[in-house]
């Protein structure tokens, strides 16, 4: 017999409250599954594609969905054609194996591609490209905005695709975005031409970013822009400047792709944190343009591009020079062919008419007697 009658009650309080503590754990985590439920279908509506318009095309051709104009099956052929190998480079790039489902969406104009875009998800009102990486979503346009002039598909496209690669490289973690920006640059142009203008002129006018400003906040303002993308692209090849930094680039990847932050992840790749990789980044420079200085004076820049476009103008000369000599000596096999070819044989003459023997005209013809 129990001499304290309190016990059993307390006993009893505290089984309800463990009780209690595991409906309300439940009903917690019922709750966080169903806002995540919400935030999962708020994020397929954000995604969801209207139809294709009027006039256009779509089709599967292996992993990639395609719609585009059918009046412009002709320019979007050679797309379809060389995807396969950039998106191999691109991946290969990274040191990883990604998923290579995508859809491409290629529109004649900024209005087209804003309506074939996902929904409540339009492209920004100045760009000729724009992915959606979560959702595997490319969209292109034939024709710039404002402009309206045709951009370099090709280029764009493997932007684009880099972007997508690199977020499932990554397995969708954060990255700042200056470097993702980066990276998606530095595969996808060859011609670095305007951008080392846009450093170079912010150089010369101290007008350089900080990478951590563009961590913060990065710029809307063309000519900020510019800048930011050409620092972007030059940090990410100085990353990239020698095979031995293609190991420890895809170990930065690696890492971003098991969750590390991009500073452990840089660490760990190169033993850097973010400031002394741009410190380092701003020595290189200085290393690779000795004579930035003599730049500096701000109209030299002009004088640079200047001597690239005559650079270019006598590569052009010399190229049409060759050509016009191979097309001499074609016409020199041409003609030693001829004279090399044996004479034709010769042609017999007619036997002489017997002198011997009298000829008579009559009504216009001529008779022989015998």
């Amino acid at each position: 017999m129990n001499s304290n009658p309190q016990l059993p009650h307390r006993a009893d309080v505290s089984c309800w409250r463990r009780r209690f503590a595991l409906l309300t754990a439940v009903l917690c985590a019922f709750a966080i599954q169903l806002s995540a439920a919400g935030s999962l279908a708020q994020d397929a509506l954000s995604f969801r594609l209207p139809e294709p318009l009027d006039g256009y095309s779509t089709e599967r051709i292996g992993s990639v969905t395609w719609t585009y104009p059918e009046s412009h099956r002709g320019r979007v052929a050679p797309l379809i054609e060389s995807l396969d190998d950039h998106w191999r480079k691109v991946v290969n790039d990274f040191g990883v194996i990604v998923d290579d489902q995508l859809v491409i969406r290629i529109a004649r104009n900024p209005r087209e591609m804003r309506a074939l875009a996902p929904v409540d998800a339009p492209p920004p009102d100045y760009a000729t490209g724009v992915a959606y990486p979560r959702s595997g979503v490319l969209l292109l346009t034939m024709s710039a905005p404002q402009t309206w002039e045709p951009p370099d598909l090709e280029v764009v496209l493997v932007h684009e695709l880099s972007h997508i690669a690199f977020y499932r490289a990554v397995a969708g973690n954060d990255v700042p975005r200056w470097f993702n920006e980066g990276v998606a640059i530095h595969q996808s142009e060859v011609r670095m031409l305007p951008r080392m203008e846009s450093l170079l002129r912010a150089a010369a006018q101290r007008s350089m970013l900080r990478l951590s400003e563009l961590d913060d906040h990065f710029p809307r303002r063309p000519h900020e822009v510019n800048i930011a993308y050409a620092q972007s692209a030059d940090v990410v090849g100085f990353l990239r400047r020698s095979n031995n930094d293609e190991r420890r680039f895809h170990r930065l990847i690696y890492s971003l792709r098991d969750g590390e932050t991009f500073d452990a992840a840089l660490a760990s790749a190169y033993g850097w944190t973010r400031i002394g990789l741009e410190r380092q980044w701003r020595e290189s420079l200085r290393k690779r343009y000795r004579i930035m200085p003599a730049l500096l004076a701000g109209s030299t820049v002009w004088v640079v591009a200047a001597v690239l476009v005559i650079v270019a103008y006598r590569r052009r000369r010399h190229y049409h020079h060759a050509k016009l000599q191979q097309m001499a000596h074609r016409e020199e096999l041409e003609a030693l062919q001829v004279t090399s070819r044996p004479p034709p044989p010769p042609i017999s003459p007619e036997p002489p008419a017997d002198k011997g023997v009298p000829r008579v005209e009559h009504d216009g013809e001529s008779h022989t007697l015998h």
